[in-house]
């Protein structure tokens, strides 16, 4: 594993910071001074996390994104309105947007639930659609961006709940979305892989080559 210091400087703007949910005050303070002088401009951390966090970072240039979880595939009313309640308490606390995390199988749940209320409850925030790209089949890229589209998603953020090596096929499966990317979703491509470098090095080729005007539209999440 590459030192992530020199993710960081290979990466340049596109390397942004993923804090862990298990961060003190102490470490927070680490991770905001950090952000401040490396320039990162986004940020995705704990939804608690974000009232210790503003304070530090309010006169910064850096999206302060809150993360939330879906678990299961079918999602009921009742998480739907705790999950909309703890957004909305996270952005009154600094947050600048919500990255929402979901079995890919729940995403047309979830849009058909909430894409009416989204941009009230976004109103000028961000809203980031994060799938495991492994359960993503050829069979469900125009869906996938269907969605997105739907629910006006402000990015894609694409991960790996577990990295079986060539078993995963992440070189095809990102092809393949590359490839067939609707150029009518404006929202910009997000990737979380830790400190994954070999994963980063492969995804980041395959954008420059296959969807060069994405390019500046991508980021790193490299965990801190």
């Amino acid at each position: 594993m590459i030192d992530k210091s020199l993710i960081f400087q290979e990466l340049g703007d596109a390397a942004v910071v993923w804090c862990g949910g298990d961060s003190d005050s102490g470490e927070l303070a680490q991770v905001a001074q950090m952000v401040a002088e490396r320039g990162v401009d986004i940020l995705s951390v704990v939804p608690d996390a974000v009232r210790v966090l503003w304070p530090w970072l309010e006169k910064e240039n850096v999206k302060i994104m809150g993360r939330f979880y879906f678990p299961d595939i079918k999602i009921t009313e009742e998480q739907i309105s705790d999950v909309t309640v703890r957004i909305n308490a996270m952005f009154k606390n600094g947050g600048s947007g919500a990255q929402v995390f979901l079995p890919y199988g729940a995403l047309s749940n979830l849009v058909e639930q909430t894409h009416v209320i989204r941009d009230d409850l976004f109103f000028n925030k961000y809203l980031s659609i994060g799938v495991d790209i492994c359960e993503i089949d050829a069979e469900n890229y125009n869906e996938l961006f269907e969605e997105l589209k739907k629910i006006n998603a402000s990015s894609l953020v694409l991960f790996m709940t577990r990295d079986d090596g060539n078993k995963s096929d992440f070189v095809g499966r990102l092809y393949g979305l590359l490839n067939t990317w609707d150029a009518d979703f404006n929202g910009a491509l997000h990737f979380y892989f830790g400190a994954d470098f070999m994963r980063i090095e492969q995804a980041k080729r395959l954008v420059e080559s296959i969807r060069p005007e994405l390019a500046k539209k991508v980021k790193f999440f490299v965990n801190v």
